[in-house]
């Protein structure tokens, strides 16, 4: 048998590490392999022992290459894998099951009627239940910090107004960062505050207030929903704007706040339009200034401060939505563009515009700007007001 035809019995008998070495090591000698037959195979050594030798060099070269990029593989591997949920979850026909709207104040108020009847068109646009949950308490922080522990996935949201988002976060330290840990939706009402007074002040605008206040230093009193909410913030700017002194009382919300009003127990009070709008109307209580740029609609003969000489009195409120950062934007996208479909809807705005808000349309990076200039600006309030105290 030749040797070329022997060599691959011969490689199937001595293809050990062992065995290459050993062929290297006698280069010019004739080796062979005797069966169990008595047949014997002849090869040389030198041929012998440099093939085994490329052959496992190769070998051991191509091993230490997988080897090295098998770190670079697996974590590649990982990486595609952990991201096919959020892929698919994203891409699924979203919503497939319950959708709960978190409301971080107490219900009856005007956020709570408009979330419950975003909810009620949402169900029928969706066809699946979504249920409106009250989380009140620590101005709202309370509400908000649950949906920021929330699983990032749409299942549940946030409808608030301005109060836990641009004032909390300045006024005290907060669990969490609005700027950070939410991914703002869109704004859909404006809540417009109104400076109400008792009849007993004889002051039927912003002016004859302020010539009023001038005159007895300390004796006009003012309601307080508390440090922080926005009757408060609304005083603070009047003070600073037109130098006076204001004795504010706190109480707990805009209800017992308004009734103190009626009662005369207090002078004035900025009040949110909703609580104030029915005795304004009725005649128990005026209503001297909107802080606001424009007029309101429900309330279009009293004018905003800024055209009564007090440009800086501007109360930026808005009710809007939020999800958990992390929330996939296909999510967002649809539950943005189902509240621009809902608001846009003629029944909807009049059940609205009954409460005494005013719609309005702030997409994703318009609503991001408001929240970025309004954590500004009450920082700069809050600053300049606790310099003073």
């Amino acid at each position: 048998m030749s040797a070329h035809l022997a060599m691959p019995l011969l490689q199937k008998a001595t293809h050990t590490p062992r065995a290459a070495n050993r062929l290297h090591r006698q280069p010019n000698k004739t080796v062979y392999r005797r069966d169990d037959d008595g047949t014997e195979h002849y090869i040389q050594t030198h041929q012998a022992g440099t093939r085994f030798k490329r052959a496992l060099n190769f070998s051991h070269r191509t091993l230490r290459a997988i080897q090295r990029h098998i770190p670079v593989a697996l974590a590649i591997a990982f990486t595609l894998a952990a991201s096919l949920p959020v892929v698919s979850q994203a891409q699924e026909t979203y919503p497939t099951r319950p959708v709960r709207f978190v409301v971080p104040f107490p219900p009856g108020s005007q956020l709570d009627f408009v979330t419950r009847l975003a909810a009620q068109k949402l169900m029928q646009t969706w066809g699946v239940p979504v249920i409106v949950e009250v989380r009140d308490g620590a101005s709202g922080t309370i509400g908000v910090n649950q949906v920021v522990k929330s699983a990032p996935d749409g299942y549940t949201l946030l409808f608030t107004s301005e109060l836990p988002i641009v004032i909390a976060p300045v006024v005290s330290k907060t669990p969490y960062d609005p700027r950070k840990d939410l991914a703002p939706i869109a704004a859909v009402a404006q809540n417009v505050y109104v400076l109400i007074a008792h009849p007993s002040i004889r002051a039927a605008s912003v002016k004859e207030m302020i010539a009023a206040a001038k005159a007895q230093p300390g004796t006009l009193t003012v309601a307080s929903s508390g440090e922080g909410s926005a009757s408060h913030l609304c005083i603070e700017l009047i003070k600073q704007a037109a130098g006076i002194d204001l004795v504010e009382i706190p109480y707990r919300g805009a209800g017992p706040s308004v009734q103190a009003v009626l009662a005369g127990d207090v002078s004035m009070y900025c009040s949110p339009i909703f609580p104030a709008l029915p005795h304004i109307k009725s005649g128990k209580l005026r209503a001297l200034g909107v802080a606001a740029t424009t007029p309101s609609a429900v309330i279009p003969d009293v004018l905003p401060f800024p055209a009564q000489g007090l440009p800086d009195v501007i109360i930026s409120t808005w009710e809007g939505a939020f999800a958990p950062s992390g929330t996939p934007q296909p999510v967002l996208d649809k539950v943005r563009d189902s509240l621009k479909e809902l608001f846009a809807d003629a029944e909807v705005r009049e059940k609205v515009a009954a409460t005494g808000l005013d719609l309005i349309w702030m997409d994703t990076p318009a609503f991001t700007e408001a929240i970025r200039s309004d954590l500004e600006k009450w920082t700069r309030v809050v600053q300049k007001t606790r310099k003073t105290q």
